[in-house]
């Protein structure tokens, strides 16, 4: 079976995902990549055959309004090369991000939309940001992406496929649950050193990721004088780009000596530094559609999780076996936990190998067969259901055999 991903961009953590799940798939099946111009070749195995035909975007989810841009356009207009799938022939196409809407566009144009089986995989249901222009930004993708015919939506937890389920877009057989793997790739980087030079070896407490409202950063800032008065030492990470300014009455509220701010983006090399470096991560959201990336980054390290109880991440956290559960909004519960678990050095301890004991479930090589598993009914459902163009994908070649010989 040839399996083609298509991953048009290269920033976020979508791009390490793909090579992730690409990669683990590439140990059974032949696997292309059409790839942004700008992504890590380094991301991927030597098994896995990269084609970059798609210019490096010069705007991000981050900074919108950058799309309208020379090179915010030149980047849309170059998903005219997907044409090239015709001479690739995959026996199926994954989708593994959300969309660009001229991808969608050349797709049904070339005839490319229901010519191949396809698969998309829906990391959430919506933007939680709030800012107007992202929530715009989330209808178009929804709306182009439309133009597309899947034939399986790939989710991560029950809860994001009961969600779909409850908007009318998909039937529940469309949906697929598949969680999100280990992220291993930053554990197997190289680590750049990323401190405000205190001692290394002092417990920590992480806060990881672009800063949104969403996040939960308020409902920790208010936590961290509290934790502070129980536990001596502690240092509290705060990780990643976006607008403190929101937060700068709280953050001068807690011991500057006790805070270590990095707002800016991090490599992977620094991002494995600081993971390795912490002693708990804390995930306080207020709301949460998808599965957290991060969360699968802690896993990787084997560091317990305090995360509020929103979204998935019940199915994702164990509840007093890999980390807490704490109810959202509530600065009191995030900072009984994080004292209780930064206390019990022993309790870490038990956490970190009952994470370890998950490792089989969540490995990509159990994420890889799960999707190959998906990959080969949709293959089958396509046959059954579509016009299939006078070539035959390799893997119909063999059902067909198997049948014949029936």
């Amino acid at each position: 079976m040839k399996v083609l991903y298509v991953i048009p961009y290269d920033w976020g953590g979508l791009p390490q995902y793909t090579s992730e799940l690409a990669n683990a798939v590439s140990k059974y099946e032949d696997v292309v990549v059409l790839a942004s111009k700008g992504i890590k070749t380094s991301y991927f195995s030597d098994d896995v055959e990269i084609i970059k035909i798609f210019d490096k975007l010069g705007f991000t989810v981050k900074d919108l309004k950058k799309a309208l841009s020379l090179n915010g356009l030149s980047g849309f207009l170059s998903s005219k090369e997907i044409k090239i799938i015709d001479d690739i022939r995959p026996d199926i196409i994954h989708f593994t991000t959300p969309l660009l809407p001229t991808i969608p566009i050349f797709m049904r144009l070339y005839g490319l939309n229901s010519k191949y089986p396809i698969a998309h995989t829906k990391h959430h249901l919506r933007l939680l940001s709030g800012f107007c222009l992202e929530s715009f930004a989330e209808v178009v993708v929804n709306l182009f992406e439309g133009l597309i015919n899947c034939n399986k939506i790939i989710v991560h937890t029950q809860n994001d496929k009961m969600d779909w389920i409850k908007t009318g877009k998909f039937k529940e057989d469309m949906l697929e649950v598949i969680p999100h793997g280990i992220f291993d790739l930053f554990k197997n980087c190289s680590q750049e050193e990323l401190s405000d030079g205190s001692n290394p070896d002092v417990k920590s407490i992480l806060f990881f990721g672009y800063i949104k409202k969403y996040k939960g950063l308020e409902c920790l800032l208010r936590a961290v004088p509290l934790i502070n008065k129980e536990v001596n030492g502690v240092k509290t990470i705060i990780a990643g780009e976006g607008d403190l300014s929101p937060y700068q009455e709280l953050i001068s509220k807690c011991d500057n000596s006790t805070l270590e701010i990095h707002n800016e983006y991090l490599s992977d090399e620094q991002v494995s530094a600081l993971f390795k470096r912490a002693s708990i991560v804390v995930l306080p959201y207020t709301r949460m559609s998808g599965e957290s990336g991060v969360l699968k980054v802690a896993y990787a390290f084997d560091k317990p999780v305090i995360s509020t109880n929103v979204g998935g991440f019940g199915e994702a956290l164990k509840d007093n076996e890999t980390g807490y559960l704490v109810p959202p909004n509530d600065p009191v519960s995030l900072a009984q936990a994080t004292i209780h678990l930064l206390k019990d050095d022993n309790l870490r301890v038990k956490m970190s190998k009952s994470i370890r004991k998950m490792r089989q479930e969540l490995s990509w090589d159990a994420i890889a067969r799960r999707h190959i598993d998906v990959y080969k009914q949709i293959i089958i459902t396509h046959r059954q259901t579509s016009i299939w163009p006078t070539w035959r994908p390799k893997a119909f070649q063999e059902t067909r055999g198997h049948e014949e010989q029936r």
